[in-house]
């Protein structure tokens, strides 16, 4: 038997995340064009492997409140749960976090937006699904098997505090195309994975992403290129790509963005892991949208080059009718 010690640490991954930035950097809730949306997905990942398929479902909602009756800035306030199972032994992980931030209109084309959130980190597994060869013989081990299952993992479950901050930034040019970063440093509290009587930490996790909404000369089309970034400890991901969206039927000229209709695709390479396509409708204010990931790393003959499929459903709401018209 050869034992040696591994590190590792699972992430959230999503190729739909441009859809709810706030579910990786707090200071993105409300602060879209809405005052208040709800977004949900399930995502299936690797499928065709052998055991349970990673399991993901999500909730995220977003509510902006004023800042008083002659402001232009706001307050944002949302609640992100994220849930996902893996593995044969129901390894399950929930956040719930609530970000919030505060906007500030720093003039007609730009935006600050600087959040916090605050909430619990929850792992468990089912202890009952171990099933490891017995080491013993009679009179002592043969090998180490029965001393990790049954002397190091000293719980099934544990929760933690867990903190997370950011910044976004919007500049919302005269033709109505919009340019937005951020960042984010998650995990603040680096809370122990207490499984253990000796558990490691979670590494504190960097998050960037680079977007915009290009208007083109067709004022039918958009285009939107889309990156984000993070880094766990010595673990890097990134995924950048392109997409386009076709207004079929444009809204109101005031600011009710729930009446237009658009059909949207997009192209991601998520580097040396997989090839994304994903593509959505949105009717009104309500959006629904599929992704696939086509495995292209060292794994694709296991997996049949299937990465994940993921299906979303997004609303966005106003509270009422603007008086004034989209500059």
């Amino acid at each position: 038997m050869v034992v040696a010690p591994a590190i590792g640490q699972q992430g959230y991954n999503s190729s739909v995340w441009m859809q709810s930035p706030s579910l990786f950097n707090a200071g993105a809730v409300a602060s879209g064009a809405e005052d208040y949306s709800f977004f949900t997905n399930c995502r299936l990942q690797y499928l065709t492997l052998t055991g349970s398929p990673m399991r993901t479902n999500t909730l995220s909602t977003g509510f902006k409140i004023s800042d008083g009756a002659f402001s232009n800035n706001n307050f944002g306030l949302g609640i992100n749960v994220v849930n996902d199972q893996s593995g044969d032994n129901k390894l399950m992980t929930t956040s719930i976090n609530i970000p919030i931030n505060y906007s500030i209109k720093m003039d007609e084309y730009n935006k600050l937006s600087v959040g916090v959130s605050p909430g619990l980190y929850l792992q468990s597994y089912d202890p009952t699904q171990q099933n490891w060869e017995s080491d013993w013989n009679g009179s002592s081990f043969n090998g180490l098997g029965d001393f990790i299952v049954n002397s190091t993992l000293s719980r099934s479950s544990y929760g933690a505090l867990d903190i997370n901050a950011g910044v976004f930034y919007q500049n919302v040019q005269r033709n109505k195309s919009r340019l937005y970063a951020g960042a984010s440093m998650n995990h603040l509290t680096r809370q122990k994975i207490n499984f253990t009587n000796t558990g490691d930490k979670l590494y504190a996790q960097i998050v960037v992403n680079l977007g915009a909404d290009i208007t083109t000369r067709r004022k039918d089309i958009k285009i939107q290129p889309q990156m984000m970034y993070f880094r766990n400890g010595p673990s890097n991901n990134l995924i950048l790509g392109v997409g386009c969206e076709h207004i079929l039927e444009s809204g109101s000229v005031i600011t009710n963005i729930n009446k237009s209709t658009t059909f949207s695709y997009a192209a991601f390479y998520r580097w040396n892991d997989a090839v994304v396509a994903n593509i959505n409708c949105k009717i009104k204010n309500i959006r629904i949208g599929l992704s696939f990931d086509a495995n292209i790393s060292r794994l694709k003959s296991a997996s049949s080059g299937i990465g994940a499929v993921e299906l979303y459903l997004k609303s966005t709401h106003i509270y009422r009718k603007k008086k004034t018209k989209i500059k």
